[in-house]
């Protein structure tokens, strides 16, 4: 079993279908060749992995474990899977206590619409606007946004993963009274009609990964963004990518008929989260490895016990990561970008 690759996008799997799935990955060291995981750094190789395979797994886990306790002893469920940043001293009073688990992916969705001319977008509209989210993941950030950022707008959330879209239609859609919706479906072929959007709102999602380059996926998905956007409505975009891919994501979308309007560089704000966030990480790699039986079997229980623990670190951008390094040594920054489809 290679939970890299083998997980289906549509599967929601139960926490006894994960005993199983995990318990045949330790099972599977027999017949390795090599570790797909470095145990130093958590880096797994481009092309040994399916990212959808990966989110399958991810929220899978993150339903599976329910509620956890953080570092200092606070009850949450995982659902923000944001790396997210510290709120930036500039931007003003920090809108998310510090005393919340989640408080640096909440603060990512905060920060989309922290821009003056957003702002000012809905305040003239009386907050009556609609948001799209390309790659919602389990749909947190989208209740956080309607809960205390734009109270008086509708939502629709999507992601290709059922697992993802499975906590949302659970855990939050209820909450808002028919103001959020959630829709399992591909970002680059989206059934939603043309124009019905003021904002899209793109958080860490999987795209635009490869050093300088704006791929063929990319481009489907960001024409997706511009061609739901109504004329004037902003796409609203946070992410750590490599340096180079910013620029030309900026061009790309700038040649469809956009235009930026302000871009925001928090890296230093990020790797202060995920140095402040280390404990409450290395607690929740601890306890969804205690909760899985595969990793007690003698000898093969340990080497893949460190290869999950270091994997499930490295995707957090845990201090002493590959995905830690490369944001500290400013080899991918993490930027908030709102771009406007002219009017």
């Amino acid at each position: 079993m290679d939970i890299f690759t083998a997980l289906n996008r549509e599967s929601q799997y139960s926490k006894n279908q994960l005993q199983l799935i995990l318990g045949a990955w330790v099972m599977s060291s027999l017949l390795e060749k090599g570790a797909k995981v470095s145990v130093s750094d958590g880096h797994v190789e481009e092309g040994e992995y399916d990212k959808r395979s990966i989110y399958s797994l991810l929220y899978a886990l993150y339903r599976s474990m329910g509620e956890v306790k953080s570092d200092t002893g606070e009850s949450y469920e995982f659902t923000f899977n944001t790396w997210g940043y510290a709120w930036p001293k500039s931007w003003g009073t920090p809108p998310n206590s510090d005393r919340d688990p989640q408080r640096f992916g909440k603060n990512a969705y905060s920060g989309l619409y922290h821009f003056d001319a957003v702002k000012k977008y809905i305040a003239e509209r009386n907050g009556k606007v609609h948001v799209v989210e390309m790659g919602c993941g389990t749909g947190a950030g989208a209740h956080h946004v309607c809960s205390n950022v734009i109270p008086n707008g509708t939502y629709e959330a999507v992601d290709m993963q059922m697992s993802g879209i499975g906590t949302c239609r659970r855990k939050f859609v209820p909450q808002l009274g028919g103001r959020l919706k959630a829709t399992c479906a591909d970002a680059t072929r989206l059934p939603i009609p043309d124009g019905v959007a003021d904002f899209v709102a793109v958080n860490e999602t999987h795209v635009t990964e490869f050093a300088g380059l704006v791929t063929a996926e990319d481009r489907a998905f960001f024409s997706t963004a511009y061609r739901l956007l109504k004329p004037g409505g902003f796409l609203v975009w946070g992410n750590a990518i490599p340096a180079s891919t910013w620029q030309p994501s900026i061009d790309y979308l700038e040649s469809l008929g956009m235009k930026l309007v302000e871009r925001c560089d928090v890296t230093k704000e990020a790797v202060q989260a995920r140095d402040e966030d280390k404990a409450r990480i290395d607690a929740y790699a601890r306890q969804c490895i205690e909760a899985f039986h595969g990793f007690r079997i003698p000898w093969l229980g340990a080497k893949k016990r460190l290869e999950a623990d270091q994997a499930l670190k490295n995707f957090a951008r845990n201090p002493g990561t590959k995905l830690y390094d490369v944001m500290l040594d400013g080899t991918h920054t993490y930027e908030v970008v709102a771009v406007q489809k002219k009017a």
